[in-house]
């Protein structure tokens, strides 16, 4: 499809709300998946009303110091298919190649994985795991860093992440610890695993 003035309009249109957005809020919605995290927290204010972006590209996405958080993490995917299951729900990755990547996610209070619609970009679904559940994922974490390091000694190449499944998640975490929305309401799994 050709580009055409409408097109273009309709660029500067969008370019214009997000300059305004960010002028209101603080966060470049396009930079880094901006939208994604605020989209996320918005969501997540009916667990911790406090819920706020930590400024910035390191370290912390948010945190909830009334609730008690300050180092809450969150992971996003796009997703296309038309039944959400636990089983196709995509994987969360973790970074690895900065310093200190592999003890950062040991300082994890909370951690939300969402999924977005490809094309209108819109939260479909996400998880969240809130602080008292956290300790539960140390040990699926050691066991992908482990991993990692194995992989990692034996290849040249290699993404220098791991990345961890929901059905992994769950393993590790009972689903009825595990906060699941899904278009913005809090919903429970169906028998068959269906989201």
């Amino acid at each position: 499809m050709a580009l055409t003035v409408e097109h273009r309009q309709k660029l500067i249109e969008g370019l214009k709300a997000f300059a305004e957005f960010r002028k209101q809020t603080g966060i470049n919605a396009l930079d880094n998946y901006g939208y994604r995290e605020a989209l996320q927290i918005l969501e997540l204010r009916a667990l911790l009303p406090s819920i706020d972006k930590v400024p910035g590209r390191t370290g912390a996405d948010a945190k909830a110091e009334d609730q008690g958080y300050t180092n809450i993490e969150l992971k996003s995917n796009h997703f296309e298919k038309n039944k959400l299951t636990i089983s196709n729900w995509p994987c969360a990755m973790f970074d690895m190649s900065k310093k200190g990547g592999k003890e950062k996610l040991y300082k994890f209070e909370g951690f939300g994985h969402g999924l977005f619609n490809s094309i209108e970009l819109t939260l479909v679904a996400s998880y969240f795991i809130k602080k008292e559940h956290m300790y539960k994922m140390h040990p699926l974490f050691d066991q992908k860093i482990a991993q990692y390091e194995l992989f990692k000694e034996s290849k040249e190449t290699l993404r220098e992440a791991i990345e961890i499944s929901l059905q992994e998640v769950m393993e590790h975490v009972d689903p009825n610890d595990i906060v699941f929305f899904k278009n913005g309401e809090i919903v429970t799994i169906k028998e068959e695993g269906e989201i």
